[in-house]
């Protein structure tokens, strides 16, 4: 039997991007991926889609041998029209980052540096944010809270390092 992918017909997309948003919410991120590649299939800069594609792959990211996908997932947020939303979706992917090192042992240094670009770029959102729109505030509070819990701090540098070990 030949593997071939069928396309899906336009006036289907709505409908696939309310199933993809489903399948996200259902723990499901590979089916949203999927979902949403078929879409990107027939309309390559469908913005819906490309979000949903982002938040699909960074779910998938506390998965070790998902970690190759940060490039793929950096390349579409580029692709999205918006500066707000690069910032955004920038920042989540940071943050997404550092919550799965923050799962990983001695990794917990790096985590603190993921969260603090993730800030950077929720600072840049906040900026382009329209309206009464918040979101990247309350992403930003997230990060700080969870910096604060976990008490994750810098990492030290090598030359800090060697100045204690001289002392």
């Amino acid at each position: 039997m030949k593997l071939k992918l069928h396309d899906i017909h336009v006036d289907a997309i709505e409908s696939a991007l309310i199933k993809a948003r489903q399948y996200r919410s259902l723990l499901e991120p590979e089916i949203a991926e999927s979902i949403c590649l078929d879409i990107l299939n027939i309309e390559s800069e469908n913005q819906q889609a490309l979000v949903i594609y982002i938040l699909a792959l960074t779910d998938q990211l506390h998965h070790t041998e998902k970690q190759s996908q940060i490039k793929i997932i950096q390349r579409t947020i580029a692709r999205l029209s918006s500066e707000y939303e690069r910032c955004y979706y920038s920042g989540i992917l940071s943050e997404r980052r550092a919550r799965f090192l923050i799962s990983q042992p001695m990794s917990q240094t790096f985590a603190y540096d993921y969260f603090i670009e993730a800030m950077g770029h929720y600072q840049q959102a906040e900026q382009l944010s329209p309206e009464h729109n918040d979101d990247a505030i309350l992403r930003q509070n997230s990060c700080i809270r969870t910096i604060q819990k976990e008490k994750l701090q810098s990492r030290r540098d090598s030359e800090d390092i060697l100045v204690d070990m001289e002392s």
